[in-house]
């Protein structure tokens, strides 16, 4: 594998002090100070040269926060070349080769979310994933921008599903947050064919929570690039939903509603959706709906703030709503190969949640017993209590996961659950998908799997 040739002539002379490597341009004055924390990787250069050069590549903040390292402010690649550096920096950031997900071998797709969080995915990929690319030379990639909500699973079905069927290599690289990934998700386990193949998928997070990220370790933009080059592929652990066949998909910001079954002559058959975060109820599925609505998006970021201070102490002056629903739970049996059920005693309840993460988000850790990709569905919940006593219970997930320690928390490892619901109001049948919302109809049922099949495989860095 070669770098580019370098466009700057002459060459830095580097050392290390302290945290940093300090760099001085031969025959002139320009200086750099890079933070160990900052630097990507190091390549060989042009092998046209007869000296042996070295290419650095690391992340450079262009204003606003002292740290690179952080999805929340614009960052760019940049490149030096050097004659020599210290064996300490050259066993840990020096590539020869690409990784096979990275090489000729594969067919390289970068889908750019422009709508994902603060919509900084676009220049994400102009200032830091595309020169990275050009560097190792990938400069045939396909890239794609998404038009709507609906164009990742349109690219799953129209190139990455036929990929897959046919047995062609492929990585495809998201710059987005959660909801590509699900959409990737849900695309493939729905569909009929026959994958082969599955394909690897990299995440460059820009989403607003990056569960799936940060439960991997991807917190930043120079673990996001390290993780191509240094990762293996990995199973992706998933869920599969199913719903009583008049569920719905909540879209259009609460205004609209869609099949969760394309096919809806197919009454009998289970309308099934499939995530990798997360399945809620209760009052985690209602912010997330709430906090979606037209009536909220108009107050940008401060719309979870006021949803989830509306759904706790209702404006009308009535007490927080118990949510009323008969919860089955499936475990394991021990020394067999079937299943337990049990009901839940209580059948009012304020949180209900599964997840295959670790993180909702960077500093909220919602289930510590969960290691990267383990493939454990873990529940998580409590009933009704006083919305003071609920924001300081769940406050201690921002305390690394000590909510689940309290009396009042129900945390296990489960095969699945079985929600019964018994509301009258829509507005209490809501559940959440990773995100997406699902109306259940009055008398239905929404029950969680973990699914047995692999279909997909994440690019991940750990041991």
């Amino acid at each position: 594998m070669r770098a580019s040739t370098d466009t700057v002539p002459g060459t830095f002379i580097c050392r290390l002090q302290g945290d940093y490597l300090q760099c001085n341009k031969e025959q002139s004055q320009e200086e750099k100070s890079i933070a160990i924390n900052d630097i990507v990787c190091i390549l060989p250069s042009s092998m046209e040269r007869q000296e042996t050069t070295y290419s650095v590549l690391y992340l450079e903040r262009h204003s606003g926060s002292s740290d690179a390292n952080t999805v929340d402010d614009r960052v760019r690649l940049i490149r030096i070349s050097t004659g020599s550096l210290p064996s300490t920096l050259l066993s840990q950031y020096f590539y020869k080769e690409l990784p096979r997900h990275l090489s000729l071998l594969s067919r390289i797709h970068v889908v750019i979310s422009t709508g994902s969080g603060a919509g900084k995915a676009k220049g994400l990929y102009q200032d830091v994933l595309q020169p990275f690319l050009s560097y190792l030379g990938l400069t045939t990639c396909e890239v794609h921008e998404t038009q709507s909500s609906q164009t990742i699973t349109e690219l799953a079905h129209l190139k990455f599903i036929p990929c897959a069927q046919t047995g062609i290599d492929q990585t495809i690289i998201l710059l987005s947050g959660d909801g590509g990934l699900v959409d990737i998700v849900d695309a493939f386990y729905n569909s009929s064919k026959r994958m082969i193949v599955p394909p690897c998928i990299g995440l460059m997070p820009t989403g607003t929570g990056n569960a799936m990220a940060n439960s991997i370790g991807l917190h930043c933009p120079t673990m996001g690039l390290m993780t191509l080059l240094r990762g293996k592929p990995r199973r992706i652990p998933v869920f599969a939903a199913s719903f009583s066949p008049k569920s719905q998909y909540i879209i259009e910001e609460g205004r609209g509603r869609a099949p969760i079954c394309s096919d809806q002559t197919a009454e009998t058959e289970d309308h099934k959706v499939y995530g990798a975060v997360v399945a809620s109820w209760g009052i985690h599925a209602a912010l997330v709906a709430d906090s979606d609505t037209l009536a909220y998006r108009k107050f940008g970021v401060d719309r979870f703030k006021l949803a989830a201070k509306e759904l706790l102490w209702p404006s009308d002056g009535l007490p927080t709503h118990s949510y009323h629903a008969m919860i089955t739970l499936a475990k394991k049996s021990k020394g067999a190969n079937n299943q337990q059920m049990e009901a839940m005693d209580q059948n009012e309840h304020m949180y209900v949640l599964a997840t295959l993460v670790s993180r909702l988000e960077k500093g909220f850790v919602i289930s510590p017993d969960t290691s990267p990709l383990d493939g454990c569905l873990r529940f998580v919940h409590f009933g009704p209590m006083p919305p003071d006593v609920a924001m300081q219970l769940m406050s201690k997930a921002y305390q690394g996961g000590l909510h689940v320690h309290e009396k009042a928390v129900t945390y296990k490892e489960i095969e699945g659950f079985r929600i019964d619901f018994r509301e009258e109001d829509e507005r209490w049948r809501r559940v959440c998908i990773d995100g997406k919302i699902i109306a259940v109809e009055r008398g239905g049922w929404m029950e969680v799997r973990r699914e047995p099949r692999c279909l997909l495989n994440l690019i991940a860095d750990f041991p």
